[in-house]
């Protein structure tokens, strides 16, 4: 009886956590994902500049590639960051208590 008793219990423990795990995993993964997008945006973009700008051709001393290679490492890390709590925050805020009970209290002192 012991037993049966306190296994929901425990398994009622545990399912919270796995959920915010499940989450957390999914916003490491959108993370990742909007990293390589912004890696790939950075890239593009500064390859539309050098095909557009007259300054970087066959004379160069190899500034302008050096940009490829600057801008698109530079935005792995804001890329990242902004994937992962961006997905972070829109999964948090959809699951935000919508009881009337809290709403009433959000609403404290406000007119209707």
């Amino acid at each position: 009886m012991i037993c049966g008793d306190t296994a929901p219990a425990v398994a009622m423990q545990t399912e919270p956590e796995d959920a915010m795990v499940r989450i957390v995993l999914r916003a490491i993964w959108i993370g990742c994902l909007a990293m390589l997008l912004a890696m790939f945006a950075g890239f593009a973009i500064v390859m539309a500049m050098m095909l557009l700008d007259p300054r970087c051709g066959p004379g160069d001393s190899g500034g302008c590639a050096m940009g490829l290679v600057t801008v698109t490492l530079g935005a792995a890390i804001p890329g990242f960051v902004i994937g992962f709590a961006g997905h972070l925050a829109l999964v948090l805020w959809r699951r935000r208590p919508t009881l009337p009970t809290i709403r009433q209290l959000r609403n404290w002192g406000r007119e209707d």
